[in-house]
Order: structure tokens, then C-alpha cells, then sequence
């Protein structure tokens, strides 16, 4: 990992599944077109677009974004998955990222018959991963796991080392730790609440971010994308929904109460189920601030939100063209 920051966005989750792929087709001209490094693809029974299909359209229609594909064990044989990075590269000469997650809709588990516990999912994510890795080799492959069996198994030809994916694992739980640090992944996380508690180890961040010339215009835009008259519906069903997760980062995050925060850094969004991470509302200055001071604690890849429109857009731009500019930060 070179100290070089990568700038990403995400997919949008819409309320009308019908839009998906206008949003999709949205989000990648943009990213495009101001120069992000990489676009965040979500998987799952949430996610309409399949992200491995997204992904090689998302090369396709860009210059040199990185798709992060989500790859969850469940979903995705590790040689399909090992088959679709070579293809890509094969096809595009281009690499992908994987954001490397276990699930935490346990509704979603039980629909899927998986009924592994917390911890046993990061041993198969492991497992899962180093069968990936080994395939990219382009040998045969003779595995006898816990969760996975191959009798020379092949893909060919070999993944070259420049087109091999990027690893990173989200999670804040001791589990996820120990197997991103077992797999050389990037633990990937919330944006902390509190300077104060940025994770050891922690080398990528989501944040939400709106942003403007003035601390004003910024609290204008907030509350217009997060009327205030939505938080206690919106309170009560995050609350309903935190009985369908066991993720560590999601109960913390639940637990967290503004006061616990940084003045630059609202929770609201979050605790009022309209948004599924912090967010930074500030001017550029006080945005690009904060995002610098996490950069020299160690993170160097941000997952930015922000509502989908060009404006927004624009507006993250300006941020990540002033954070480029800063000095570099701590490897």
C-alpha cells in the first residue's frame, strides 16, 4: 500500500428499485468526470445490481476507476469470484478492489439457510479468500478446508501481479481484526465519531459529506436532505432494526450520542435512518481538515457519500482536490 489517498463513492441505495441503474450510470459519469479513484459496489439481497456485472460496466464507461466489488461467501463461489477478476483484467487490462464482509441482516442469513455465528463467518471469509488468491495463480488448486473443497482445481491464465485486487475488510469487531490482518486486507470502518477514536490499524473509512464555502451554507443543505421532521420515525425504525444485526460497527454507532461526537461530524443522519454512516457538514476547510487529520492516523482509502446529485458532486470534488494537495499522510 503506497501512501497515495484513494478517493471513492458508492453505488446509491434508492428508494425506488426501478432507478438503481439510472443511478449507477449517474454516479459512474461523475466519478469520472472528477476524478475519483474507485466506486464501492454493494451485494446482497439490498443491492439490485449485481456488482460483478456493475463492475465491468463501470470499467467500461471510465478512464480508470477501480470498481470495489462487495464479496460476501454467501453469495459467490470463490472460484466464480477468481473467474471474474481474471476476466475483467483479460478483457479491460484493469484491476478491481474487494470489500471483503460476512453480512449483518441476520433475516437475511435465515433466508439463506446460513446459520454460522458471528466469529465463524470470518473463519469461512478467510478460508474463502485464501482459496481465491490461491487460484489467481493460475496452478492447479487441491484444497481440503472446513468450508470449501477443490481436487486441482485450475483457473487459467494466471492474474498478473498488477491486475491482483486490492483487499479490504469491513468490520470493527475483534474477528474482522484478526482476519484482515491474517489475509494483508485493509480493515475498513465508519468514519469515527470523535477523533479521539480512530481504531488502531484502521486504513479505510465510509463517510457521508456535504459540504459548501461557508459553515451556513452547509447547515442549509443538511437539513434540507435531512429534514429534522423525519428523526422520530426515523429513530424508531433504526431501532427496530438494530435487533436484526450483530454488527459491531452498527451497535456502536447506535450507542454513540452526539454529544459523544465532533462539532464537524453529525450522527443525526445516521440515528435517523436517513443515512447509513456519519457525515461531515462543515465549509470545504473544516471538511477537508478533519478527513486530513484521520489521513495522518493512517487511513488512506475514503468510501465518501453524499446525496446523489450533480451538485453534491461538485461539491465533493472541491473537497477532494484541497485534500490531494495537503502533504502526505502517515503510512
Amino acid at each position: 500500500m503506497t501512501g497515495e489517498l484513494r478517493m471513492l463513492a458508492a453505488v446509491p441505495r434508492v428508494a425506488d428499485p426501478a432507478r438503481s441503474a439510472e443511478a449507477a450510470w449517474c454516479v459512474t459519469r461523475w466519478c469520472d468526470e472528477f476524478d475519483f479513484d474507485g466506486i464501492l459496489l454493494f451485494t446482497g439481497a439490498g443491492a439490485v445490481l449485481d456488482p460483478w456485472v456493475g463492475a465491468a460496466a463501470i470499467i467500461s464507461a471510465s478512464r480508470r476507476l477501480v470498481p470495489m466489488v462487495a464479496v460476501n461467501p454467501l453469495y459467490t463461489h470463490p472460484f466464480a469470484a477468481a473467474r471474474s477478476i481474471m476476466s475483467i483484467g483479460q478483457l479491460h487490462g484493469r484491476r478491481v478492489s474487494l470489500n471483503l464482509i460476512t453480512g449483518t441482516a441476520l433475516s437475511e442469513l435465515r433466508s439463506v439457510g446460513d446459520t454460522l455465528e458471528h466469529g465463524e463467518r470470518y473463519v469461512r471469509l478467510r478460508e474463502y479468500v485464501e482459496l481465491l488468491l490461491r487460484l489467481l495463480d493460475g496452478e492447479p488448486v487441491t484444497w481440503r478446508g472446513r468450508f470449501y473443497r477443490a481436487a486441482d482445481l485450475q483457473l487459467a491464465p494466471a492474474v498478473a501481479p498488477e491486475l491482483r485486487p486490492w483487499l479490504y475488510l469491513a468490520g470493527a469487531s475483534d474477528d474482522a481484526r484478526r482476519t484482515a490482518e491474517a489475509l494483508g486486507a485493509t480493515l475498513m470502518g465508519m468514519f469515527p465519531p470523535a477523533l479521539r477514536d480512530v481504531p488502531e490499524g484502521l486504513g479505510a473509512v465510509n463517510v457521508g459529506i456535504i459540504a459548501r464555502e461557508t459553515p451556513d451554507e452547509a447547515d442549509a443543505a443538511a437539513r434540507e436532505y435531512f429534514p429534522e421532521e423525519q428523526e422520530p420515525l426515523g429513530r424508531e425504525m433504526l431501532r427496530l432494526t438494530m435487533a436484526n444485526t450483530d454488527s459491531v460497527w452498527k451497535q456502536r454507532l447506535f450507542k454513540t450520542e452526539r454529544a459523544d461526537a465532533d462539532p464537524a461530524v453529525r450522527m443525526d443522519p445516521f440515528h435517523s435512518f436517513q443515512a447509513g454512516c456519519p457525515y461531515l457538514v462543515g465549509s470545504y476547510d473544516t471538511v477537508v481538515a478533519q478527513l486530513a487529520e484521520v489521513a495522518r492516523e493512517g487511513v488512506h482509502t475514503f468510501v465518501l457519500t453524499t446525496p446523489t446529485t450533480r451538485v453534491e458532486y461538485e461539491h465533493l470534488a472541491v473537497v477532494m482536490q484541497r485534500l490531494r494537495s495537503r502533504p502526505p499522510h502517515r503510512q
